[in-house]
């Protein structure tokens, strides 16, 4: 339906490389052309009125929560990257509109940071129930309904790379303006979303910018405590971690010396080596 349409690549495209983290390097395959897209848009937006009108139909509108979302963004070029993986709003940042005129006014813009795993609580929450308390996610139902509610909402959520299809593992602290990224073989990085929404500056070693490294990375020293999540263990990550909450003076990147290797394989290699010595001898 929408071959032929003249697309413009977008203004990321064709970034300088240099200085690029590995878990944003260009792929050589990522495409301008969005007609497939724009395609796969038009069958969302047209079965999604189907269900809107299916429910009103059946009179079921009034006693039913919409959700619209996603799981992530697909990029569509930006960064020259296609698909998802990466902590750039065009992959992480997703949709979440809501429609609940029985509880949520219309036009309701909630501009806090949530993620995804604040969607069970706080839909159960709207429906009128509680959880079983042992989600990791918040309930913020009260964002959608009491219009003084952000004053209290901590703005800040976490996301992490999965690490697979060869792609570098990475952990993020979020808020509404600022990205901290750190990753096992890259510097950090900080986003200011209101100062560079391209994300193409790291302002981390910037002075001016000190204090809000430092609580962010705070905020994901805890968070890596009370999940466990393994990736705040990798040596560098725990190491430019430390720095980025509680170090002084200037920056100096850690270097992690490799591990020598224990494994089976490399055991098994140490004695092929020994019995083809052993050979010539």
């Amino acid at each position: 339906m929408y071959e032929g349409l003249p697309f413009v690549a977008p203004g990321t495209y064709d970034k300088p490389e240099e200085g690029v983290p590995a878990w944003a390097r260009k792929q050589s395959n990522a495409g301008i052309s969005q007609s497939q897209y724009f395609g796969m848009v038009k069958c969302i937006d047209d079965n999604v009125g189907k269900i809107l009108d299916a429910l009103r139909t059946h009179k079921l509108i009034d006693s039913t929560i919409v959700v619209f979302t996603a799981d992530h963004g697909d990029m569509c070029g930006e960064h020259a990257r296609d698909n998802k993986g990466v902590p750039y709003e065009s992959s992480a940042k997703v949709p979440f509109i809501l429609y609940y005129p029985k509880k949520v006014k219309a036009g309701t813009v909630i501009t806090r940071s949530l993620g995804c795993v604040d969607f069970l609580p706080t839909i159960i929450s709207l429906m009128g129930f509680r959880t079983a308390g042992k989600e990791q996610g918040r309930d913020a139902s009260e964002l959608f309904t009491k219009a003084d509610a952000a004053k209290g909402w901590k703005d800040v959520t976490f996301m992490r790379g999965t690490g697979s299809g060869g792609s570098v593992n990475w952990l993020a602290a979020v808020t509404a303006r600022y990205k901290i990224v750190f990753s096992p073989v890259d510097n950090p990085w900080l986003f200011d979303l209101e100062k560079d929404p391209d994300e193409l500056t790291n302002f981390f070693k910037h002075p001016a910018y000190r204090q809000t490294v430092r609580l962010l990375a705070k905020d994901l020293i805890a968070y890596c405590r009370t999940y466990n999540d393994h990736y705040g263990s990798d040596p560098k990550i725990k190491s430019d971690l430390a720095w980025a909450a509680e170090g002084t003076g200037k920056y100096v990147p850690a270097v992690i010396a490799k591990k020598p290797r224990t494994d089976k394989k490399a055991r098994n290699t140490n004695k092929r080596k020994t019995r083809r010595t052993e050979n010539k001898k």
